[in-house]
């Protein structure tokens, strides 16, 4: 299987991830489906990112650039949805970089 679609498979997997507790609490379906959308595409930047930082800390550093912006945005509807963004970048930035590179960057 090409990188690209390991990439989007993890980013969809971070995306899943990040919209069940969305769902689960009754936001709007473009809430939902513009999270997923944006994993998708974290999967594809954060996979092949390089930065001379430990894969892990890349992966939540760039969520966290990307992350920001959107709790930026979502402040003036709901200002307490803004710490569960940053989180969810973190740590889902920082296990999809760890997994990237286990999965997708060491492979022959």
């Amino acid at each position: 299987m090409h990188r690209i679609f390991k990439a989007l498979l993890l980013g969809l997997a971070a995306g899943i991830i990040d919209a069940i507790p969305m769902v689960f609490q009754g936001l709007p379906w473009e809430a939902n489906i513009s999270a997923l959308l944006h994993w998708l595409g974290l999967g594809i930047i954060i996979t092949y990112a390089r930065m001379p930082l430990p894969n892990w800390a890349s992966g939540s550093g760039i969520a966290l650039l990307t992350g920001i912006p959107i709790a930026v945005l979502a402040y003036p509807a709901n200002p307490t949805s803004v710490f569960p963004v940053i989180i969810f970048s973190a740590i889902l930035g920082g296990l999809l970089g760890y997994t990237s590179d286990r999965l997708i960057n060491r492979l022959p």
